[in-house]
């Protein structure tokens, strides 16, 4: 039998469950070897999230063999207290202040592969916050490796919810003729304890919209992108956004046309970046609409023409 000895380097003793190092190999029946140890790995943290939004937090386990799907469990640890959340394999493993959230599906966990999953939160509590620690489970044979990781979940700004702000104050319509100006301005700001980073973009919602469409937005790296379909009036200056001292977000288009005709509101994202570099969108807010009438050309010049009838006759 040949086991390709240059490729390992320890191995588990069966009968004593202890990993020695290969060169004390002696009785071939009593050992199986070890390809590496089991790592399970989760999202760094700390994670800063807001009440009331959404969570998505990964953990995936390496170095098994064995089941090709392996199962996992999430724990939170609060101070003197470990609270079972949810289970890829046992309906009953949820403590009851989370199992009424599980079967309203508020809370789930999606399998992403055979090794990791995704455990997704809707609606985060104020009660959410903790240590959080993802398992999986041991299958059986000697323990060799780490099956537990954990990450923190920041209380405070769950608790704090109310930072971002985002409203209109100008008129509630306006009615224009094609060629004439439009100028919208929205105000948005954040008081969040942590630093983040706004996004703002003013969208359009015409009549025949199913939704409504993105004109333009100031990302939070402060690029400036025009929306599908705006992208040629953004490059003719037709279309731009300004960012007016600390708070205020202006829309500018020279000259509507008739298709610029609806509902223009704002909607602000605060984002926040995670340990591992990445962004995540923690709260947002959408402004109430201006609703925007634009009359053609010609219909104005038939409006004149009919005045000028009744005023000879």
């Amino acid at each position: 039998m040949q086991f390709g000895i240059q490729q390992w380097s320890s191995y588990v003793d069966i009968q004593t469950s202890v990993v020695l190092p290969l060169e004390k190999m002696t009785n071939l029946d009593h050992v199986y070897l070890c390809s590496g140890q089991i790592q399970v790995q989760i999202q760094e943290g700390p994670l800063y999230r807001v009440k009331g939004y959404p969570i998505s937090i990964s953990c995936n386990v390496t170095g098994f063999t064995g089941p090709s799907n392996r199962d996992f469990q999430f724990i939170l640890k609060k101070p003197n207290v470990e609270l079972n959340m949810i289970s890829t394999s046992d309906p009953e493993f949820a403590y009851g202040m989370f199992s009424g959230r599980i079967r309203n599906k508020e809370m789930y966990i999606q399998r992403l592969s055979g090794s990791s999953v995704l455990l997704t939160i809707n609606n985060l509590l104020e009660n959410d916050a903790g240590d959080l620690l993802c398992e999986t489970l041991h299958t059986g044979g000697a323990y060799y490796g780490d099956y537990a990781a954990e990450t923190k979940l920041n209380g405070k700004i769950f608790i704090y919810f109310e930072g971002l702000r985002a409203s209109y104050s100008g008129s509630p319509s306006q009615s224009l003729s094609e060629g004439d100006p439009l100028q919208l301005e929205c105000q948005v700001s954040s008081q969040t304890f942590q630093h983040t980073h706004l996004s703002v973009t003013w969208f359009l919602h015409g009549e025949e919209d199913e939704i409504p469409r993105p004109i333009i937005t100031l990302d939070k790296d402060l690029t400036v992108k025009p929306g599908a379909g705006f992208e040629d009036g953004y490059r003719a200056g037709l279309i731009s956004m300004d960012k007016v001292e600390d708070t205020t977000y202006r829309l500018k288009m020279p000259q509507v046309q008739q298709s610029d005709q609806g509902k223009f509101f704002c909607k602000a994202i605060e984002w926040i970046q995670d340990p591992d570099r990445s962004w995540t969108q923690i709260a947002h807010k959408t402004t109430t609409a201006c609703n925007v009438e634009i009359k053609r050309i010609g219909e104005i010049y038939i409006l004149v023409a009919i005045c000028l009838v009744v005023v000879q006759f």
